[in-house]
């Protein structure tokens, strides 16, 4: 494809989206000069934050101010076109007081974005008299909270797609509502199997708050178990045999962290021939880090970039080809 069709495909892509939902922040569009498309990666908001993990309040001020540092690093962005949020949005229950935070904080976004649920979002009921306790919704319980998490963000539903150029864009949740942090459902993977067939001639993007099985090393003995990786595995590996080249599976969830040897390194992150996960760590945390996706005609590009040093990372870059 040529370039000036890749850019035509973006612009009307993207303007399209914009007039279709409305309730996104306006941000900056992608400047006629350059030829890439900018998609920003936040996973694992956390707000306001996890008290439970950090219980004191000079830690907890450090790590307001890190969030706030970051929001204003990526609004000074001038090439960002939009951003992907990649679920646990909310710190810890899911419940009004988190979200009203949440709300405070993408509203202040100066770009449009995209969001997913992740298991902190729906999952769980609303704190209880036993602070830092979680108890798993019911069934009902949960997809009442999936909905409106769905309704409140104005997503086109629970689960997704768009495009950018030829790129085809998944959004999935964890909309089988079990005792799994992230399982699909049959419904969804049927939906799933069909993008995957009607789009085999560019890559596409699954964002996904769980990685894919197999992609980290067993640096934790909760890694790589069914809570800590989208399922149900089996499926999703018959259905991803036949992505496209190049496409990549974007996921948060387990916060492996950017020094950990597994985090950017394709002999554990690379799923199939055709698929890598790239797994995106807190911003729950004293020392924040985003990737960045950067869509070339011809390529795909990951960025790293540490909020706290001020430098993208160099030595995590990587280039797919598509």
């Amino acid at each position: 494809m040529k370039r000036r069709e890749f850019l035509q495909g973006i612009g009307l892509t993207a303007g399209q989206l914009m007039l279709e939902t409305p309730f996104l922040p306006l941000g900056v569009m992608a400047t006629p000069c350059k030829d890439y498309y900018h998609i920003l990666l936040l996973s694992d908001l956390h707000l306001p934050l996890r008290e439970k993990k950090f219980p004191f309040r000079d830690e907890q001020e450090i790590i307001r101010a890190a969030k706030m540092q970051l929001l204003a690093n990526v609004n000074s962005w001038k090439d960002v076109d939009e951003a992907a949020i990649l679920g646990d949005l909310a710190a810890r229950y899911g419940w009004e007081e988190e979200f009203a935070w949440v709300d405070t904080y993408l509203n202040n976004l100066r770009m449009p974005w995209y969001a997913i649920a992740g298991n902190h979002d729906y999952a769980y009921v609303n704190k209880t008299d036993e602070p830092g306790k979680l108890k798993r919704g019911t069934y009902a319980e949960k997809q009442a909270k999936l909905l409106a998490f769905t309704k409140r963000y104005r997503l086109p539903g629970v689960y997704y797609a768009r495009s950018i150029g030829n790129c085809r864009l998944l959004y999935l949740a964890p909309d089988a509502c079990s005792d799994l942090n992230v399982e699909l459902s049959s419904e969804q993977l049927t939906w799933l199997e069909r993008e995957i067939s009607t789009h085999s001639q560019a890559p596409i993007l699954f964002f996904c708050h769980a990685p894919l099985l197999g992609t980290l090393r067993n640096y934790h003995k909760r890694i790589n178990t069914p809570g800590t990786t989208a399922q149900p595995a089996d499926k999703l590996s018959t259905i991803l045999a036949a992505c496209p080249n190049g496409s990549l599976w974007l996921s948060g969830h387990t916060h492996t962290s950017v020094s950990n040897d597994s985090f950017a390194d394709d002999r554990v992150n690379r799923y199939n021939a055709n698929l890598v996960n790239i797994h995106n760590t807190t911003l729950d945390s004293r020392h924040l880090y985003t990737n960045s996706i950067y869509l070339y005609p011809d390529k795909i590009v990951i960025r790293t970039y540490d909020h706290t040093k001020g430098k993208w990372l160099d030595n995590l870059e990587r280039v797919y080809q598509s």
